[in-house]
């Protein structure tokens, strides 16, 4: 007997539908309207092989959500359980216009497809009640504090809504079972234990019911979701589209000739991929989770940042849209405080650790170059540092003539005082923390020698050697940073330079990620892939023990930012005595020092960023701990000596190979 739903089921589900897809509709509208109101331009639309891979890694397979394995496997099975259960919607709806229509499906040597469909819709549907289960126990039982905001009594009725479809799609399927006007009920053997079972009686006012159980449902959660934050089941599969492909560590270049304004403090003001982030963000929390400021108790919380944002523009969005922005709030009223924005390394957990790749890092450099180029404002502990830059080339304000003094007596020539008949094999880009900071200089003579023991034929720029721009440029002073930099490419190219090796990270990605957009174009490597190259073919050979048990720490401007986790890691494992222990928070998901994003310059109140960092240390009982750059050196330095540690040793990884040799 096949169960056919009357004239006034049909009108009645024709205007909820109607209704339903009006709200939807009109909705979304506004928000794809709202995106257009970007003034800022960025082009995404280049490469689409590699965007479509990333669109089907990261969008569809869910790589990233996959890092914490329990929300890993509940989203999964949330997110097949939308994509498989398409067919029943569909399938269901059209009951009320024709009974017993079933989705087409291709035949294989005659054998219809229809029968897996079911079969696959109601293993989903029982993994998405289970995902949901799942769901409500982490966020009411196990309460991590990333999930405790306010957006949990919207989270929990969406958790709601999808375990009342597909509860309600196994019951419906069930009484169509028991009735016998299912299609297939072989391959429905949840359902088919429901009856046998006697859960649902042969009763076709059940039908009845369970039918419209789930068409109310289906058709309440299309009007519910695009007000409230899972919106993202739209736009966050097409922000993994759109993810950035430029390298990780480089900000974009500002047009200081034809820029009239410079960063943002206006929504508007953002690119409208800046702007999708908003609607493609989950509220995980990950990325506030992640972040050593706000570990440390600063007031920067980088989801707020991408939740406030949407918020902004979705209030502010028809007074835009109207021309009527004179006297709305900016961004430093509705996103974020100026102090949170103060308070960001630049560290790059936030971005990595998104799920459906957000960008929080370039915002926060937006706004800060606003402070700084239009307003005028920047911590006043930062305006000698970035005065000393613009006298002397380096942040420490030490005269400019005395930057090669650390290598004196050692016999290393400068790149005005190489001759074409040496042929110099790299420029030592020493940067201006091995310069000037006593500390440091060790590093700087020890990788020198290195180098020399290794015949490597290399030279130094010296009083030549400007601060790369880095500092300047996370700090939001984007003309001091682009003055250094179109420097340096005049002295670089002027001596034809190739090849660069760096010890500062920092250094190493302003020069390989950024000066290409300044017309500096160079192979350039960072010191542990230098030295592990150097090691691979047979020009050292560390014979010597080292006898400690040590730990490493990653910088960020080295890992999370370059992917260059292995190279140095391989030099110690190189080093004879030399025992490794990784730290819990270590590689991808290491800890800032608390040195990045110009923070090496400002006061920190509260806990210190190094301090928390030292902790991870002792959390090893390792004696030593080893890093491959100068920030990172100069921040355990001063924990170990202010927190009465100094029995951990600090060193970089060529001091340790050094001893060796």
């Amino acid at each position: 007997m096949r169960m056919v739903l009357s004239a006034l089921d049909t009108y009645a589900a024709t205007l909820f539908l109607v209704v339903s897809l009006s709200i939807f509709g009109r909705k979304l509208y506004l928000r794809i309207r709202y995106l257009f109101l970007a003034k800022g331009q960025e082009r995404r639309w280049d490469h689409v092989p590699t965007r479509l891979k990333n669109f089907i890694v990261y969008g569809i397979f869910q790589r990233k959500v996959a890092r914490e394995w329990y929300a890993g496997v509940l989203h999964s099975f949330i997110f097949w359980a939308f994509v498989i259960l398409g067919a029943s919607v569909v399938e269901i709806t059209a009951q009320a216009y024709a009974s017993g229509w079933q989705v087409p499906t291709p035949s294989i040597a005659g054998f219809s497809l229809n029968g897996p469909l079911y079969l696959a819709e109601e293993v989903i549907a029982v993994l998405g009640a289970i995902g949901v289960g799942m769901a409500l126990y982490r966020r009411y039982v196990i309460r991590p504090k990333k999930l405790m905001h306010e957006g949990m009594l919207d989270a929990t009725i969406v958790l709601l809504f999808i375990l009342g479809i597909v509860t309600s799609l196994l019951f419906y399927n069930a009484a169509d079972i028991a009735l016998g006007s299912a299609a297939l009920p072989a391959w429905k053997p949840i359902s088919s234990t429901l009856v046998r079972l006697s859960i649902i009686p042969a009763d076709p006012s059940w039908w009845h019911l369970f039918w419209w159980t789930h068409v109310v449902l289906l058709f309440s959660f299309l009007a519910y979701v695009p007000h409230s934050k899972h919106m993202h089941i739209i736009f966050a599969i097409v922000n993994t589209f759109f993810m950035d492909l430029t390298p990780s560590g480089a900000i974009k270049k500002a047009d200081l000739e034809k820029t009239e304004t410079f960063g943002v403090n206006r929504v508007e003001q953002l690119s409208w991929r800046q702007l999708l982030d908003g609607y493609a963000c989950t509220e995980c929390g990950r990325c506030t989770d992640a972040c050593p400021a706000n570990a440390t108790g600063k007031p920067l919380n980088p989801m707020r940042i991408i939740t406030n944002m949407r918020d902004t523009l979705d209030a502010q969005g028809a007074a835009i849209l109207a021309g009527k922005v004179e006297g709305l709030p900016d961004m430093f009223e509705t996103v974020h405080s100026k102090e949170g924005i103060w308070a960001c390394t630049t560290c790059y957990a936030c971005v990595y650790e998104c799920p459906v790749m957000n960008e929080h890092v370039p915002k926060i450099i937006e706004m800060r170059r606003h402070m700084v180029l239009t307003q005028g404002e920047m911590p006043p502990e930062t305006r000698e540092a970035m005065r000393n830059i613009e006298q002397n080339f380096n942040p420490w304000g030490i005269g400019w003539d005395q930057r090669a003094r650390w290598a004196e007596g050692l016999g290393i020539p400068t790149m005005a005082e190489a001759n074409a008949a040496q042929g110099i094999e790299v420029l030592y880009w020493v940067g201006c923390a091995a310069s000037f900071d006593d500390r440091n200089r060790k590093v700087a003579q020890a990788f020198a020698r290195i180098l020399r023991k290794a015949g490597v034929r290399f030279a130094i720029l010296g009083p030549e050697e400007k601060c790369t721009g880095d500092p300047p440029r996370r700090l939001g002073n984007e003309y001091l940073a682009q003055t250094m930099i179109m420097g340096n490419v005049e002295t670089l190219n002027r001596y034809a330079v190739t090849r660069i090796v760096a010890t500062c990270p920092h250094c190493f990605n302003t020069l390989k990620n950024e000066y290409p957009d300044f017309g500096g174009r160079y192979d350039v490597v960072h010191h542990s892939q230098f030295l592990r190259e150097l090691i691979d073919a047979g020009r050292l050979t560390p014979t010597k023990d080292v006898l400690q048990f040590l730990t490493y720490h990653d910088a960020c401007y080295l890992g999370r930012y370059n992917q260059i986790f292995d190279e140095p890691r391989e030099v110690l494992y190189r080093i004879p005595g030399v025992r490794v222990v990784e730290m819990e928070k270590s590689r991808d998901r290491g800890f800032c020092c608390g040195a990045g994003g110009a923070r090496m310059w400002m006061e920190e109140p509260g806990e210190k960023v190094n301090h928390r960092r030292l902790s991870h240390i002792e959390e090893t009982q390792a004696n030593a701990v080893a890093t491959a750059c100068p920030y990172c050196l100069i921040m355990l330095d001063d924990a170990a000596k202010t927190k009465n540690r100094e029995d951990i040793r600090r060193y970089d990884i060529a001091e340790l190979l050094d001893r060796s040799l």
